[in-house]
């Protein structure tokens, strides 16, 4: 990422924050959850995930904006509705209602 900003590299950094890692949330294991802000010389903005139609204007916008500006973070938001794997079923963590909710 510094060598990007350096020599203005036009490039899209794209971040899926699936608001879960592997058994626990993100509020558990970092400090700055926004991550599109995490790097303060990397500029960054957030986008919801599952808005295929913002997801295509954000993308649209930051490819003009890298090939004249350098790189940027793009933070995709989105929610994982299941476990990792058959061992994480992904229900220690959080509940039924948490994730019948998000569906809604």
């Amino acid at each position: 990422m510094n060598l990007a900003l350096i020599h203005k590299v036009p490039l899209i950094y794209l971040l899926e924050n699936n608001h879960y890692a592997m058994g626990t949330s993100v509020e558990r294991h970092s400090h700055n959850t926004k991550y599109f802000k995490r790097y303060d010389s990397l500029p960054g903005i957030r986008v919801d995930g599952h808005n295929v139609i913002a997801m295509r204007e954000t993308m649209k916008w930051a490819k003009k904006y890298v090939l004249k500006n350098g790189p940027i973070i793009v933070e995709a938001e989105t929610y994982r509705y299941h476990g990792h794997s058959m061992s994480d079923p992904g229900l220690s963590y959080r509940s039924r209602e948490e994730i019948m909710s998000v569906r809604k």
